[in-house]
């Protein structure tokens, strides 16, 4: 785990009266901000003496004339800020957003989570197939849009499974199939609904509905807890009631925690994973990891640590 004494500089900064400014840039509109953490990581901000401001992805405007390049911000020239800290809390197609980052960081400025490749996280199918090339592992798993070969992959990778849509967050997006005939409406639903390949994935019981969620921040775990489905439900995200515990993880599972944050080349990351037998099965990487209930049960500042980590000088 990280000792967050490496952690001070940016704070200690702020308190001989260098000026710093960093900005919250949200993918949604200002009534999904929560989603994003905005509120912690302004108030994190505002503790260290660091200007904060919350900017919305839709208000940005980007225009090159030749070699003039300019940022606008609500039809002002954007500048100003010493960082960015990117909240992707968006579940449509990622493609749509992967402009935000890369155009921003032409200013100049540093962008946490502004890597293309942190759009592969927003699509399970770009997911499964980055962590495929990584050598990461995961549960048995197919790709499959047709009804019949969707449910043959499912009898070859062996019933209970779990059916996941390419775009999706908090849980959302996640179905159980016991059996063949509990599989096949779902498949239908998804067909109509929107008509994307599905993700079928075996259901791992030994993990006896309980996953792990690793928290990467700057290349170093900060705090891990393990979460809890609530009663009749097999998805122990929080904001679906699951409660999390602290745990520590092996050298193992942290070896393999930061490898799926690298391949992704991640600033902040969220990794749940499951713990077998045979070893750590990765579930998912998420690229706007809450940390609400993380900071509750392990007592880590997590928002802190964000905003430690993005005015870090470098």
């Amino acid at each position: 785990m990280r000792d967050h004494s490496d952690l001070l500089e940016s704070h200690l900064c702020s308190n001989i009266g260098v000026y710093m400014k960093i900005g919250i840039i949200i993918s949604s509109e200002p009534k999904q901000a929560a989603f994003a953490g905005a509120e912690r990581l302004e108030a994190a901000g505002a503790a260290r003496g660091i200007e904060m401001a919350r900017l919305y992805e839709s208000h940005f405007t980007f225009e090159s004339h030749g070699d003039d390049f300019t940022v606008l911000y609500e039809d002002q020239p954007f500048g100003g800020f010493d960082a960015l800290v990117y909240r992707p809390n968006f579940i449509e197609e990622p493609s749509l957003h992967v402009h935000i980052p890369s155009l921003l960081k032409k200013t100049g400025v540093r962008v946490l989570n502004g890597t293309a490749l942190m759009h592969e996280t927003k699509n399970k199918l770009a997911q499964h197939v980055r962590l495929l090339e990584a050598g990461l592992p995961m549960p048995p798993w197919a790709i499959a849009k047709q009804k019949q070969e969707a449910l043959e992959a499912a009898k070859r990778i062996g019933f209970p499974v779990v059916l996941k849509t390419p775009f999706g967050t908090h849980g959302v997006g996640i179905f159980y199939a016991e059996n063949a005939e509990t599989l096949q409406p779902i498949i239908d639903y998804l067909r109509v609904s929107d008509e994307n390949p599905s993700i079928i994935e075996s259901f791992v019981a030994e993990a006896n509905r309980k996953d792990v969620r690793a928290f990467v921040i700057g290349g170093k775990i900060v705090a891990a807890m393990e979460r809890t489905a609530p009663a009749g439900d097999i998805r122990a995200n929080a904001a679906l009631g699951g409660v999390g515990t602290k745990t520590e993880l092996t050298k193992e599972e942290q070896r393999i925690v930061l490898a799926c944050a690298q391949a992704f080349e991640l600033d902040i990351a969220g990794v749940d994973l499951l713990r077998t037998a045979k070893g750590l099965l990765l579930i998912e990487v998420n690229a706007n990891p809450g940390f609400t209930e993380l900071e509750r049960a392990t007592g880590v500042d997590i928002a802190g640590a964000i905003i430690d980590e993005a005015a870090r000088i470098r």
